[in-house]
């Protein structure tokens, strides 16, 4: 229950304040900067009050990992196994056009989500469903994949467009890949930082260029982010280059 609010309040909220025309003003307001980082940050604290709260009842010995505090070899190991698995994308972005993003798509669309979300979804609400709760992988991370498919919709779309109109293959597809994320984050031993590089990668080259304007058009920017995913899987699961030798388990260590 405790995760359930904590997923509602923190997807919803921003949402539904958006949707208020004085709100908006304020933050339009106030320096760019500040816009980018409002919302992430308000995630970022209401991830970590869940986080204190959740741990605060488990018994030291079982306490759950966030997988941030994993010592720095490991750390940059895995994020820079994670960001190398996105190089697909950047080889079909030099095929296409540059979008004209300038620093603060690249902070806001990029790098922000890429740490933001992961804590959030994957870290807190899958991570805790499964080390916590125990409930099973798979439903686990079928059920935070599909909320974090939903968490792109727009509540306020753009003139011509309706709610139910955005439920369409590109939100099924972030579903899916919330799933893998999910699979991805567990099976590199709750190691967060492959997935974050992934996510930061992946959002990055999106961000840079339009994928669709290369030859392969369309098909060419789906297929570019289907093969970031599985050398991701390839690697962390077939090789085992986090930890050679070790199987992915559930651990228990008191670490964030």
């Amino acid at each position: 229950m405790l995760l359930a609010f904590i997923a509602i309040v923190g997807i919803l909220t921003p949402k539904l304040l958006w949707m208020i025309e004085g709100y908006r003003e304020v933050i339009w307001s106030m320096p760019i900067d500040v816009q980018y980082i409002i919302h992430p940050l308000f995630r970022m604290v209401l991830t970590l009050i869940g986080w204190a709260v959740i741990i605060s009842m488990q018994e030291r010995s079982k306490r759950a990992t966030m997988g941030l505090c994993v010592g720095w070899g490991l750390g940059v190991k895995a994020f820079v196994l994670g960001f190398a698995c996105t190089l697909p994308m950047l080889a079909l972005g030099l095929m296409s056009e540059y979008s004209g993003s300038n620093r603060y798509d690249i902070m806001y669309k990029a790098i922000s989500p890429g740490v933001t979300e992961e804590i959030f979804y994957r870290a807190l609400l899958f991570g805790m469903l499964v080390q916590v709760a125990r409930v099973p992988l798979w439903p686990s991370a079928i059920v935070t994949g599909i909320v974090f498919g939903l968490a792109h919709v727009d509540l306020t779309p753009d003139e011509g467009q309706t709610i139910i109109g955005q439920f369409n293959l590109w939100i099924m597809l972030i579903a899916l890949g919330g799933v893998m994320y999910a699979w991805i984050y567990s099976a590199s031993r709750w190691n967060l930082w492959v997935v974050i590089a992934l996510h930061i990668g992946m959002n990055l080259w999106w961000g840079m260029f339009d994928l669709t304007s290369s030859p392969l058009g369309e098909f060419g920017a789906t297929l570019s982010r289907i093969m970031c995913v599985g050398l991701v899987v390839l690697f962390v699961f077939g090789l085992r280059v986090l930890e050679p030798g070790r199987k992915p388990t559930i651990t228990h260590d008191a670490k964030t």
